[in-house]
């Protein structure tokens, strides 16, 4: 959504366009890389605040992320982080 857009055009994509990274890997990124940067320009420092700072097509999803429990939002953090 245009929360993450960074008005920055690369090539042909427009500064709301961008290559999201592949969540694989990702529970390893603190251990391998000794730091955590979600996103297309790693603003954000976990995969919970990654789903939080969708919005346009996304939004769906991170509403029902926002609004499930802590322990259900655990789980599925959890989850990405076995890929």
């Amino acid at each position: 959504g245009p929360g993450l857009a960074d008005g920055q055009a690369v090539g042909e994509a427009t500064g709301s366009e961008w290559r999201t990274p592949p969540l694989w890997g990702s529970g390893l990124t603190q251990t391998v890389n000794g730091n955590s940067f979600f996103l297309h320009d790693g603003r954000a420092r976990t995969l919970a605040e990654a789903i939080l700072w969708h919005g346009g097509e996304g939004q769906k999803a991170r509403d029902r992320f926002a609004a499930a429990d802590a322990a259900d939002r655990d789980a599925l953090v959890k989850f990405l982080e076995s890929f």
